[in-house]
């Protein structure tokens, strides 16, 4: 019998999203004030579907409208981690984040609550850009991208990254 079903604990994750948007040679990037720079997503809220929730999370963070072609691949935080902003003093459950290639369909450059800055750059400029190893990881995946989805998993351990596994799925 499966654990959670003897303690009554229901298994929780979030789903969140996370689009690379291109426009030409150029992809979008934001930065916010606790991770500094990196694409725009966040969680999928309940009842909505991913595709909307991708979009919305782009537009909400950027002022950009873009569309979803390729999807990349499933990141999955293991651990739980301490909530901050509005979400301060709360235990935030694991993570399962969906990648996805997306394109510029309209919308001008906008900060938001959660970004402090939006710009576009050359792939190169993107990835000296962003530092967190997690996000630079997905980003460096997604600008790589072969066709090959990826499935990579990682632990958040006081403030550092620990990959246990990424495998390509074809």
């Amino acid at each position: 019998m499966d654990e959670w079903l003897k303690t009554r604990n229901l298994p929780l994750h979030f789903i969140s999203v996370a689009g690379l948007v291109y426009k030409g040679d150029e992809v979008l990037l934001i930065k916010s004030k606790r991770r500094g720079w990196e694409i725009p997503g966040g969680v999928v809220e309940q009842g909505e579907d991913i595709m909307s929730g991708l979009k919305r999370e782009i537009f909400e963070e950027s002022g950009i409208v873009a569309e979803p072609e390729k999807f990349v691949g499933i990141y999955q935080r293991l651990n739980t981690k301490d909530g901050y902003g509005p979400l301060e003093g709360m235990i935030l459950p694991p993570v399962v984040n969906l990648t996805f290639i997306c394109k510029y369909i309209d919308g001008n450059e906008n900060v938001s609550d959660e970004s402090i800055e939006v710009g576009w750059f050359t792939p190169n400029i993107a990835k000296e850009k962003i530092t967190a190893p997690d996000i630079k990881k997905k980003v460096c995946d997604m600008l790589e991208f072969d066709g090959k989805q990826h499935f990579s998993t990682f632990e958040n351990i006081d403030s550092k990254i620990k990959f246990i596994s990424d495998i390509l799925v074809k």
